[in-house]
């Protein structure tokens, strides 16, 4: 089989569930991880012949991608911010509006900070913020073992050292292992996905990614951003930051979500394609202003 005949079969194959560049896309990044044949193949050597040793892989891979089955999963891996960030089924994907939280807290980061990504799935956050800031203390925590299981292993790979811990971000954070007002940054990509939006979910991602990562209730879908600026108020530094990926409809709301609970400068910020992103600002007061949401 050549490079373009299994693009071509493979178009054909996923067309029902992608469009045309996107099913392309997909197949190219099969090729890569598998036969290491770059993208460009297709065009610049159409009559490749694939390694007959990585057939039986291929056509499996393929079959899953017409299962709906994310690529990131049937591949294993996914490319994070110059990371390889290991991931399968019980943990999130990483996405690039959160590479864009990352890049954001790098760009305001400095020296040798004190930093936990709350919720950290896979991950991907801690070690990339690791892999930036070689003489940081990194944290990552959990509510799910699973996911903590994976953070470690692509720790362990990235080649860089975090302390991993089981935590509940909707319980008060435990004192005994997170020292209070020590963290110079809490980074964090909640839940945020209210359950009536489930109908407007491509299939790939509500058959296969852990639901407990992306869904929050419709009657309260702040939940974890209230949680988020508590632990902050316990454990950030003074002036230390609060940086979120949101919902793009509720980036105001947790503006002010954020500013009723202590903080201060709190910018909302869009992603590459125009659309609210991200939440960030700075906990000055000792103790926050009571707060009705």
């Amino acid at each position: 089989m050549t490079v373009k005949e299994f693009v071509d079969v493979g178009v054909d194959i996923l067309l029902p569930l992608y469009a045309k560049e996107e099913a392309k896309s997909l197949l190219w990044m099969v090729l890569e991880s598998l036969c290491h044949c770059p993208m460009h193949s297709y065009y610049s050597d159409p009559d490749r012949i694939l390694p007959a040793d990585t057939l039986t892989g291929l056509k499996r891979a393929l079959a899953d991608l017409e299962r709906g089955r994310p690529v990131q999963y049937v591949l294993g891996k996914v490319f994070f911010e110059g990371c390889t960030i290991g991931v399968r089924e019980g943990v999130l994907i990483p996405r690039p509006e959160t590479a864009e939280l990352v890049r954001w807290a790098k760009s305001v980061l400095s020296g040798a900070p004190t930093i936990l990504d709350a919720g950290t799935g896979s991950g991907a956050i801690a070690v990339a913020l690791a892999k930036a800031f070689p003489q940081a203390k990194v944290f990552g925590v959990d509510v799910s073992e699973e996911a903590l299981e994976v953070a470690k292993e692509n720790s362990r790979v990235n080649g860089v050292a975090i302390d991993f811990l089981r935590a509940d971000l909707l319980q008060a954070p435990d004192e005994r292992c997170l020292v209070p007002h020590s963290f110079d940054l809490i980074i964090s990509n909640p839940p945020y996905i209210r359950m009536s939006e489930k109908r407007y979910m491509r299939t790939n991602v509500l058959d296969y990614e852990p639901h407990m990562a992306l869904f929050v209730p419709d009657e309260d879908p702040l939940l974890f951003y209230r949680a988020l600026a508590d632990w902050g108020a316990v454990l950030l530094t003074a002036g230390g930051l609060l940086m979120v990926e949101v919902n793009e409809q509720m980036g105001g709301e947790i503006r002010e979500l954020f500013v009723c609970k202590g903080f201060s400068s709190v910018e909302v910020r869009e992603d590459v394609n125009g659309k609210v992103r991200m939440v960030g600002g700075s906990y000055l007061f000792p103790q926050a202003p009571k707060c009705s949401s």
